[in-house]
């Protein structure tokens, strides 16, 4: 795990915990929102993607990050860490 990975997966703990709400605490603890964080983060860093920001949507999570070549991205990625959108970041 990278130092950017593990990073995020203490912020999206974090956000999680202060401003997640209850019923996201519910669904699950902020050890589990992590190892999803985690999992999807790897599975984009595999392919060559350097994570600047990640934030959880409802489908999945919104990533922008830095392409092999160099080019700054938006990615939209489900839940397993599945890249189903890329686009230039404006």
């Amino acid at each position: 795990m990278t130092f950017k990975t593990r990073n995020i997966i203490l912020a999206a703990g974090a956000a999680v915990i202060v401003g997640g709400g209850a019923a996201a605490i519910a669904q699950t603890s902020p050890a589990q929102a992590g190892a999803k964080f985690s999992v999807a983060a790897e599975r984009v860093e595999a392919q060559g993607y350097a994570i600047l920001e990640m934030d959880r949507d409802r489908a999945g999570f919104d990533i922008e990050a830095i392409a092999r070549d160099g080019r700054r991205m938006e990615l939209d990625v489900d839940a397993a860490g599945k890249i189903v959108r890329e686009r230039l970041d404006d």
